[in-house]
This record gives structure tokens, sequence and C-alpha cells, in this order.
């Protein structure tokens, strides 16, 4: 039979002079390299970039933050599989020029530099902005629940944990009776005693434990607590249901693709993000205004007046309760408003004077009596008085719903913006549930995860000769 023939294994041959020779000029762990030679690693806080004058020699954390980036990029993001790929790999023997650090030693490193990770996402976004490799013309925020190293089955809400206490408490009446019905038998009484006497001491075991979840849950002001990594919280996320997890923001530059800035939180809701959000990616872009898009999540009245304010223009869909459901009366928009004399004019004429205000809703509200002498009260309402509600920040809110009506095409802009980097982290890169566990954990592989999309992003947008030609 013809088959192709490998090489005889005891053929001598002429290996590549150098170890330069095993790896393309144009082959993108090179970007990779060369990006990370360029970074100031102690002014972005790195543990042990700068040495001591006496000691062991510690590894250079430039060429760990490498292996990890080149790890993320190709979905090996355990720190013992990131030993054996330094031995095996020639891409990545070529990166570390050789160096073979132990799985301790790399697992520490992204321990430690959380923060500082942080920094090099930001430091690569500059230089794309130096580069002119993004505008920032248009930046969309979004956020994605990502799975905390830790099981669902550890977290516990106070609902389970008061269902968990009444059953204690029902089993313990329980053994307590059959130690009262065991007392009063002349036959195996020693017997039942010492095997009831250990289920009550196990339930008394757990009874405690209950009480010292319940403090912790007081002391967080939550109400849910996971045993094995008290951070991480329960949140819905969509098709998954429930999920323990963390909270992923993301500011997605709509014209490259590229993810400027990032946060991991501990909030199930989006509507508190809008503003650091938008002011993160402002400081990155190092951008005096800035056009940002997100949904209706995170439509909040007091954090889009904020971002107005400092010169970004926001667009988001508002989510605010209407002044009546019925649509046999008049609605809201049916009402002029009158800035100078802070006060609404009704269909029928009649001026609805500032009346009180609720702190709750963050709402005014205006009303006049005497209605059930109106010839339109039919269509207006049932009572004398009628109320009309005007927010807070109803001005930020109308800017706005302005922006968007104006552009009717920007909330498909947003969604194919911001859903790729979350699709690629999750899919392609395999992000799907932290390694590492507590917040700082979760920053740090969000950072190298988010750092090595942009990266991989960049280079297939404008190829390896010209970004290597510009970080020289």
């Amino acid at each position: 039979m013809r088959h192709l023939d490998g090489e005889s294994r005891e053929q001598g041959s002429l290996l590549p002079d150098t170890l330069d020779d095993y790896v393309a000029e144009d082959h993108p762990v090179r970007v990779i390299d060369a990006f990370i030679d360029n970074l100031d690693l102690v002014d972005l806080g790195f543990s042990k970039a700068a040495t001591k004058a006496t000691g062991r020699k510690p590894y250079n954390p430039a060429d760990l933050l490498k292996l990890y980036v080149y790890g993320y990029l190709n979905q090996v993001r355990s720190s013992r599989r990131l030993e054996k790929e330094c031995h095996r790999n020639l891409e990545v023997i070529w990166l570390m020029k050789r160096l073979s650090p132990d799985f301790k030693t790399i697992a520490d490193f992204r321990r430690e530099n959380a923060t500082a990770i942080k920094g090099a996402c930001k430091a690569f976004i500059q230089f794309c902005r130096q580069a002119d490799l993004l505008t920032g013309r248009l930046v969309a925020i979004d956020g994605s629940k990502f799975k905390a190293a830790a099981s669902k089955d550890r977290a516990l809400t106070r609902k389970q944990l008061r269902e968990r206490r009444k059953r204690v408490e029902r089993l313990v009446d329980m053994y307590l009776g059959q130690l009262a019905k065991a007392d009063g038998e002349d036959i195996n009484v020693e017997m039942e005693s010492d095997r009831v006497q250990r289920a009550l001491k196990q339930l008394k075991a757990e009874g405690v434990q209950l009480d010292d979840i319940e403090s912790e849950m007081d002391e967080r002001e939550s109400n849910q607590h996971c045993s094995t990594e008290p951070e991480a919280k329960l949140m819905r996320s969509g098709r998954e249901g429930t999920v323990l997890g963390y909270n992923v923001q993301t500011a997605v530059d709509a014209d490259s693709g590229l993810i400027v800035h990032h946060e991991v939180t501990d909030r199930s809701a989006d509507t508190q993000d809008l503003q650091p959000m938008a002011e993160g990616a402002k400081e990155t872009l190092a951008a005096d205004n800035l056009a940002v898009v997100a949904d209706a999540g995170y439509s909040n009245g007091e954090q889009q007046a904020a971002c107005e304010s400092q010169g970004i223009e926001v667009a988001v869909p508002s989510r605010r309760a209407v002044n009546n459901q019925s649509s046999e009366f008049f609605q809201k928009s049916e009402f002029r408003y009158d800035e100078e004399r802070n006060s609404f004019t009704c269909p029928a004429g009649e001026e609805l004077r500032y009346t009180t205000y609720s702190s709750k809703d963050k709402m005014h509200l205006y009303s006049r009596t005497g209605c059930n002498g109106c010839a339109l009260q039919a269509k207006c309402t049932k009572a004398d008085r009628r109320w009309v509600s005007r927010h807070f920040h109803e001005e930020a809110f109308a800017l706005s719903e302005a922006r968007l009506a104006e552009n009717p095409g920007l909330m498909g802009i947003r969604m194919a913006a911001v859903e790729r980097p979350f699709a690629v982290l999750k899919q392609i890169m395999g992000l799907r549930r932290f390694l590492c566990r507590g917040m700082e954990g979760a920053k740090a592989e969000m950072g190298l995860g988010i750092l090595s999309y942009n990266l991989a992003r960049i280079v297939n947008e404008v190829g390896v000769p010209r970004l290597l030609a510009a970080m020289r």
C-alpha cells in the first residue's frame, strides 16, 4: 500500500541554529512579546517587578504575564497546564526563552497582580489610541454573568437558612422523643440512647453552623452566603437561570470592537454601573467628550445627569413608571410642562402646580383640585384631583430619548458591539467559569481574558507586521 511515510526516528537532522528560527516573523506570539516588553511593570505595580540586591532572583513578571496571555488566547488557563506547556510547546518555549516556572509560581503571579493586570489592559488601549487603531467615536456598555469557581450548591439564602433551621429543630424534637421513649423501655436502652445522642450532637453542630452563617450575612448586610466563596453572589443569568458568580461590565469601542474598560462587580442589576463605566471609558480614551449607548437595564436618571455634566452623551432607553396605566385617561405626555412656572397644563387648560415629592421614587408631584367640575374629567380622572409626576432628572431622560429617536439604529449598533466580546470570551476562549476564588481572583482572570481578547482582535484587524512596527 502506498502511504506517506514519516522519517526514521534514528535519522539525524540539522535543527535550526537559534530558538528564534522556530517562530515565524509574522506569528502573533511576537506581538505578545513586544507589547509586554514595552510595559513599565514597576509603574503598573506588578509584584517582584523591582528586585532586591540580595537573595534568590525571582522570575520576571513580564515573562509570567506573557505566559498567561498566550495561555488565555489558547484556552489554557490552568497553572498546571501552563507549566506543562513550558516544556513541550515550541511557541511557549520561544516566548519564555526556555524558562519553566512551576505551577505554584505561575498561580501566585495571577493571584497577586489583579490590579496591575487591569492596568496592562488600560495600557494596551492607550497604545491603540496613540497608534490610531481605534476612534472612540461611540462606546457601548453591557454586562454579563460569569460563574464563580464555587458550586451554586454551597450558596444559601435567608429563606433557605430559615427552612434548614426549621428542619434541624424538627429533627431535634423527633430525636428527643425517641430518647424519652427509649428511657421507658428495658431493651436496648443504652444502644438506642447512644445513637440518638450522636444524632443530636450532629444537629447541634449544624445549628451552630447556621448561626455563624446568619451572623456573616448580617455583617455583610446580605441575604445570601456561600461558604466556599463568600464574595460570589447568586444572580439571574438569562437562559442559564440563576448562577453563582459575578457581573462583568464592559465598555466596547463600537468601531474597533476593543474592550476599552471593564469592571467585575457583585451586583446582579446594572442600574448602578452606567456612570462608573462611562467615566472609566472616558478616562482610558483620554477623551474630552464621549458618546455612550446602553440598554434599558442601565436607566438611571441620576447617573445619566452626572454623565451629561461631564461631557458624556448618553443614549439609554428610559425605564420609568407611566403616570397611569389606563388608555381611557389622558397620559402624562398630553400635559404641557412649563419650566419657568414649574407646573403642568392639562388638556383643559388648567394648571397643575407643584405639590410634593417622593424621595423613594425620585419624583416631583403636581396636582390640582376641582376636577369634578371639568368637562373633560371622564377622560382624565375619576377623582376630584389629578396628579402628574416628573422625575428629578427628567431632562437627562429626555436628552437620551431624543438621541435614540434621532438615530433608531443605535440599539442595533450597541448589540453588535457588546455581544461579540462576551461570546468570544465565553465560547472561544472558554472563560465561562472562573478558576480563582474571590473577587480579586475573578478580576485577575477577567483582566487576562480581556487583554488576550484585545490583542487577538487587533492582530486580526491590522496584522502582525504593522503592530510590531508600531511597538518598536
